[in-house]
C-alpha cells in the first residue's frame, strides 16, 4: 500500500521485533517507505499523527485463543481471551479513537463459532457495539480454517473457526 500511495505516511507496528525486522526487509524489497516501531497497539504512533487522525488502519493481529493460564502461546500468536478475539477488538476500539473522520479500519482475523450456537458470530456482534463505529463490510473469507484446533484446549466447545475480513468507519 505504501508503494501505491508514496505520499502517505506509513507506519508498521508490532510487539515482535522479528516481525518488524522482516517487515523492513519486505518494505525495502518493495521499494516502499515505512517507519517500523515496536509497539503495544498504537502506543508508538506519534501524538501529532494521532491528533490529526489516521486515515487507514490495516491489521492482521494474532487470533489464536489463550489458554486459561496464558502460558501456551508465543506472543506473536496469542490473540488473548474471548476465543482469541481480544486483540482484534482492542485494535478496533482503540483505533476508532485515533481514526480521522473519513478513515477506515480493516481487520483480518479468525472467529471461533461455538458448537452450541453455530450461527453466532461473537466478533461481528461485538464490532456492532463499538462506540462510534459502523461496520461497512464484513466478509467470511473462509468458513472453516484450522480444523486441527477444534475440540482442544480453548477451542473445546468450538465447531469451526472462520477467517473474516471487516471494514469499519466512523458512524455518520
Amino acid at each position: 500500500m505504501s508503494r501505491t500511495h508514496p505520499k502517505a505516511k506509513a507506519i508498521g507496528l508490532d510487539l515482535n521485533p522479528r516481525a518488524l525486522s522482516l517487515g523492513g526487509v519486505n518494505a525495502q524489497l518493495a521499494g516502499s517507505a515505512v517507519d517500523f516501531h515496536e509497539s503495544n497497539l498504537y502506543a508508538a504512533v506519534p501524538e501529532a499523527i494521532k491528533s490529526s487522525g489516521i486515515d487507514l488502519i490495516v491489521s492482521n493481529p494474532p487470533y489464536i485463543a489463550s489458554s486459561a493460564d496464558g502460558e501456551d502461546l508465543p506472543i506473536y500468536a496469542d490473540g488473548g481471551a474471548e476465543f482469541g478475539l481480544d486483540i482484534s477488538l482492542r485494535i478496533v476500539e482503540e483505533g476508532m479513537k485515533i481514526l480521522s473522520s473519513t478513515g477506515v479500519i480493516i481487520v483480518y482475523t479468525g472467529v471461533a463459532i461455538p458448537i452450541a450456537n453455530p450461527g453466532h458470530d461473537a466478533f461481528l456482534e461485538k464490532l456492532r457495539s463499538v462506540k462510534g463505529a459502523e461496520v461497512a463490510e464484513y466478509t467470511i473469507l473462509h468458513p472453516d480454517m484450522w480444523p486441527e484446533e477444534i475440540g482442544r484446549g480453548a477451542y473445546a466447545d468450538v465447531g469451526r473457526i472462520q477467517a473474516v475480513g471487516a471494514v469499519l468507519r466512523r458512524k455518520a
